[in-house]
């Protein structure tokens, strides 16, 4: 973890991101920018955070171990998502781990200086409220969808990241959400290529056929 002290580059980022309509204390007043290198831990399982994070920039797995040590993905964090808020913030121990998938910008309050300020903020309360709700509805999903071939859950993930019919996103990435190998994953997309579905192309895979891959989800 490492601190910028730009405070240009911190107003940029909360503007841009529309963070503060998330609570009514002035978020500027209290928070700075700081980046994670890919496969950086944000919070570790075990260690309550110092930081609540409002991720930025860049992709962030929520993820724990099971029983042989393998890790399995919970959930994934894009731009503008707060990380932290379950168990940091009342100062529980956090059952699941977060890391950098790629390399990551949060704007980041501490936790030790501001908490009782964000226990008492009632925007703040609301909207954590609202996301732990959304994140048990995800947890649900994630144990229905495990039950679920490969090559389910991997159209409905391409048709959820694919922009104007093509899909971009890092691979490994794409398998460690998944909870695959990346070996499997591979035999996958060329099952899809060999079945007509997709294309290889330079920066992603081209869908040929949107209807057949669609029909993969049912």
């Amino acid at each position: 973890m490492k601190q910028l002290f730009d405070k240009s580059q911190l107003k940029e980022a909360i503007t841009s991101h529309n963070l503060q309509d998330y609570l009514d204390t002035d978020l500027f007043s209290i928070a700075t920018l700081c980046t994670f290198e890919k496969d950086e831990d944000l919070i570790q399982a075990g260690t309550p955070s110092k930081y609540l994070y409002f991720l930025v920039e860049g992709t962030a797995m929520v993820y724990s171990y099971t029983y042989d040590t393998q890790n399995i993905c919970i959930n994934y964090c894009y731009e503008a998502t707060i990380i932290g808020e379950a168990s940091s913030l009342w100062q529980t121990t956090p059952s699941s781990s977060v890391k950098a998938m790629t390399p990551c910008t949060c704007v980041c309050v501490n936790l030790k200086q501001y908490r009782a300020l964000l226990q008492n903020d009632l925007r703040f309360l609301k909207h954590t409220c609202q996301l732990l709700s959304y994140r048990l509805n995800t947890g649900i999903n994630l144990a229905n969808s495990l039950s679920e071939p490969v090559e389910t859950r991997l159209a409905r993930f391409i048709l959820e990241h694919e922009k104007e019919g093509l899909f971009s996103f890092q691979l490994n990435n794409c398998a460690a959400i998944l909870n695959v190998s990346y070996r499997h994953l591979l035999r996958t997309m060329t099952n899809f290529k060999e079945q007509g579905i997709l294309q290889k192309i330079r920066g992603g895979y081209l869908i040929l056929n949107k209807k057949e891959l669609t029909a993969l989800t049912a």
